[in-house]
């Protein structure tokens, strides 16, 4: 009885140690830039994306199994793939006013662009990863001084896996302005937005979504200023998956904007004078999930099950924050 309650306590003290988690930066593989690779236990959890040939930094997410489940809208030779290439991922942006006049800082279709200008921190510990960069917002055209700059961004991700299986991402972006300028646009071209894999542009009948106050769906909007998340369910190959993205109590907002596609998020637009700083605050909690009963949607159960749970992570959240 002894030799077995010992090696009952061992196998418990084996499946309850922490995972190895390790960041490296290198090339990136499948498009232009760079990347940081972030892994636990040498699998392949995040790939936080930037550098020459990117206009925008992002953060790619893989599945347990090691699927890639966001959308990187680049191919290796740094040309536009799959549908709107400009969703990339979890990843931020606005169209922005100001003495230098408009720029879309969402689709950077013209010379705008996000510049990683320094990776602060690349730190891993025994259950995550914390990455902090400095990232540049510039716009077209220069001041009387040659400054292209409109916002100095100071962007952190922690990333960690507490329960083993769902990737959790805490996001913080603070947005330092470096003109007088208004967040502007509208909601289904500006905000913090999370994009899912390219594939489900052909199985967009499959995806579904729940957001909390349960408010009617309307034309890819939900109009509130009290939303705490908003999940979608979408499947990758055979396998299953759901994304939450959980908003801060303290942070602004006006609208949820979804998309059959895979890409959804939150939206408000604000004025920010010179040297004036807002911080936002979220969480990305994405995993393995049952397929719908009743496809594309969820059964009653299903429903409720998935509303409890994320109700569960963001009373987590907004915790964490206090």
């Amino acid at each position: 009885m002894k030799t077995r309650a010992a090696l009952l306590l061992c196998l418990l003290a084996i499946n309850n140690q922490a995972a190895t988690w390790t960041a490296t930066q290198t090339t990136n593989t499948d498009s232009p830039g760079n990347a940081v690779l972030i892994k636990s236990d040498d699998q392949l959890v995040a790939r936080f994306v930037f550098g020459d040939g990117q206009k925008k930094p992002f953060l790619h997410l893989y599945s347990p199994q090691g699927e890639l489940l966001t959308n990187g809208g680049l191919d290796k030779a740094g040309k536009d793939t799959g549908q709107f290439p400009h969703h990339r991922g979890i990843y931020i942006g606005w169209k922005i006013t100001s003495e230098l006049g408009t720029d879309d800082l969402w689709h950077l279709h013209k010379s705008e662009k996000m510049s990683v200008r320094k990776i602060h921190t690349i730190k891993p510990s025994t259950n995550s990863v914390t990455l902090v960069a400095e990232i540049d917002w510039l716009s077209i055209k220069p001041d009387s001084n040659g400054s292209h700059e409109l916002i100095r961004e100071t962007r952190t991700h922690i990333i960690s896996r507490p329960d083993g299986k769902r990737t959790q991402v805490d996001c913080r972006f603070v947005l330092a302005a470096v003109r007088d300028l208004n967040l502007g646009g509208d909601l289904q071209h500006a905000g913090i937005h999370f994009r899912a894999s390219n594939e489900l542009s052909k199985r967009n009948k499959e995806t579904s979504y729940l957001w909390e106050p349960s408010l009617p769906p309307g034309a890819g909007k939900v109009i509130s200023k009290d939303f705490k998340w908003a999940r979608l369910q979408f499947p990758i190959g055979s396998r299953w998956f759901s994304t939450t993205e959980i908003n801060s109590p303290r942070n602004p907002v006006e609208e949820l904007s979804w998309r059959d596609y895979g890409r959804f998020g939150f939206f408000f637009k604000r004025d920010l004078k010179k040297g004036e700083s807002l911080a936002l605050d979220y969480r990305f909690i994405v995993g393995p999930t049952e397929p719908p009963d009743e496809l594309p949607k969820l059964s009653d159960a299903q429903t409720k099950a998935a509303r409890a749970q994320a109700q569960t992570d963001f009373d987590a959240f907004a915790k964490s924050l206090k």
